[in-house]
């Protein structure tokens, strides 16, 4: 491998440690917007929806057991306290796909974090006049969402 190779590599591995290491001491969604204690028995809903310039500008309502609890808005984060127990967790959608919806079994005092995932070209017309996207509910590691929730707008909770 000539050394022009080995630099390219090196400079990638130390490009990759330190994009690891940037999360490591993240802080958790709580502590950034400053929110309350979880109450006793319930567990906590983070639920974001991440922004790019490519998005629709759909508000697509979040539910809970098929009630409404919440919109997904391009950029923001919200959450909601339920009592522990089995939650099915959709979202509206344009289009039917695969994988669009998650069940989350929590106990008292556990933090879901719930990502609203966009795929903004599912329909359009008019040559671009106007598209709609179609959403999918994805459960997010605590670690990957200290690292997105924090580029979102905080709107409120419980």
């Amino acid at each position: 491998m000539s050394e022009a190779s080995w630099r390219y590599l090196r400079s990638g591995i130390t490009a990759a440690a330190l994009l690891m290491c940037a999360g490591c001491n993240a802080p958790a969604p709580a502590q950034v917007a400053n929110v309350p204690p979880i109450p006793s028995g319930d567990a906590r809903f983070w639920f974001y929806r991440e922004f790019f310039p490519d998005d629709t500008k759909d508000m697509p309502p979040i539910s809970i057991n098929n009630t409404p609890i919440g919109y997904a808005l391009a950029g923001t984060s919200f959450y909601r306290d339920m009592p522990a127990g089995t939650y099915h967790l959709s979202v509206e959608s344009i289009g039917t796909d695969l994988n669009q919806s998650q069940d989350a079994a929590v106990g008292p005092g556990q933090q879901v974090y719930v990502k609203i995932a966009s795929q903004p070209n599912w329909e359009a017309g008019n040559r671009g006049a106007y598209r709609r996207g179609t959403y999918y509910v994805m459960l997010i590691s605590p670690h990957l969402a200290s690292l997105e929730i924090p580029l979102t707008r905080y709107t409120g909770g419980s």
